[in-house]
């Protein structure tokens, strides 16, 4: 079927929209129309090469929340009409050892996630394009999906709180409850207050964080943290961000830190600001070879200090987002003030040039965002 889609005719942001064609979905696969889908970084950088290079042209798009539309033959968890949102995140089979054990990231009967593969799409022009960052393409009317990739969205749940679940959300969240797993009253640091870094500013003020300190040089994404949780702002441009949240901490560091953003220095900084006792976890990340860290001493660990790592929050798929739809739904935590501003897919251009000026989460409304 022919539908509209987003895409870079090459690698970059010079995005355009177009008519292409869509493949049938296959066996496992579902065709969905595409209501919403939030814009996360990970596309920006997706776009311009930054998660790997690619060859001709690109597709982004990976908060996804629509309606199934029609289904593969051997398609068993939704049918035609569902409302459903759509992550990178695979459920699993259930039954393997990895999914017994809540990995279902690892699920031995599923393939693996891979990025910058061919996509189903293709341009008038002949050309195929490069899913960039997922395996779907949310910046369409359309997309094809696997079904371990859906989870049902509840009818009260707007499709745009679908899609930020989908991803941000999630990352940031998941992270803190499933990573972190703070104990009421242990201090938290959190580097980038964009959509993940707010989200688990949430995370920690639900799991009862004291004091929890944001981190970021902007200072609109400071006042931000603010009405999402955050007991204590840090801009680095202003001040020695290790000694200040050191000061906070009574001269500790804090027990738990996350940074939600790329860069080796950025982690150098948070992991100096983590107690000798405690655990940093790593969100944010761009090439591989920029991401050594060389920084790190044996003797940094000796007393237990920790660092790991969590890929979407750690979330099993359709066991912990029912749960944030109804934290959402009792008003425990405040997807609504995630979403910034919103945009038809023609202006989706615009739409990502206001993400890179510092917008937390917009909107991309394609079929509708009830």
């Amino acid at each position: 079927m022919r539908c509209k889609a987003a895409l870079v005719p090459k690698m970059g942001l010079d995005v355009v929209v177009e008519e292409v064609e869509l493949a049938e979905p296959e066996a496992y696969e579902v065709r969905l129309k595409v209501m919403t889908c939030t814009i996360c970084h990970s596309d920006i950088h997706a776009f311009k090469g930054e998660h790997g290079a690619y060859e001709g042209p690109g597709m982004a798009g990976h908060e996804i929340a629509g309606i199934v539309d029609i289904c593969g033959a051997k398609v068993t968890y939704v049918k035609p009409g569902d409302r459903v949102l759509c992550t990178e995140v695979r459920q699993g089979c259930g039954t393997c050892d990895q999914c017994l054990h809540d990995r279902h990231w690892f699920c031995e009967n599923l393939p693996p996630m891979t990025f910058r593969l061919p996509s189903p799409y293709t341009r008038l022009n002949g050309e195929v394009c490069i899913q960039t960052c997922s395996g779907a393409s949310g910046f369409a009317e359309y997309t094809n999906a696997h079904e371990a990739m859906l989870c049902k969205l509840d009818d009260d749940i707007p499709f745009e709180i679908g899609s930020a679940l989908a991803c941000g959300f999630m990352s940031g969240f998941g992270a803190v409850l499933n990573r972190c797993r703070i104990k009421p009253g242990e201090s938290f640091a959190v580097t980038g207050c964009g959509g993940v870094g707010l989200s688990a500013i949430m995370g920690a003020r639900f799991s009862g964080a004291i004091p929890i300190i944001a981190i970021d040089t902007m200072d609109s994404k400071l006042e931000a943290a603010v009405k999402f949780g955050a007991t204590h702002t840090v801009n680095p441009k202003k001040c020695d961000a290790v000694e200040e949240v050191i000061k906070i901490t009574r001269g500790y560091g804090v027990d738990h830190s996350l940074v939600a953003v790329a860069g080796n220095g950025i982690k150098k900084m948070t992991f100096d600001l983590t107690a000798g006792y405690g655990q940093m976890v790593i969100v944010g990340h761009e090439l591989k070879e920029n991401e050594w860290l060389d920084y790190i001493n044996a003797w940094d660990v000796l007393a237990g200090k920790r660092i790991t790592g969590s890929v979407m929050g750690a979330v099993t798929l359709r066991r912990d987002i029912p749960k944030y739809m109804d934290m959402y739904r009792r008003g425990l935590i405040d997807i609504d003030s995630l979403l910034t501003h919103r945009f038809p897919l023609e202006r989706i251009k615009e739409a990502l040039e206001d993400s890179m000026k510092g917008a937390l989460k917009n909107v991309v409304v394609i079929g509708g965002a009830k």
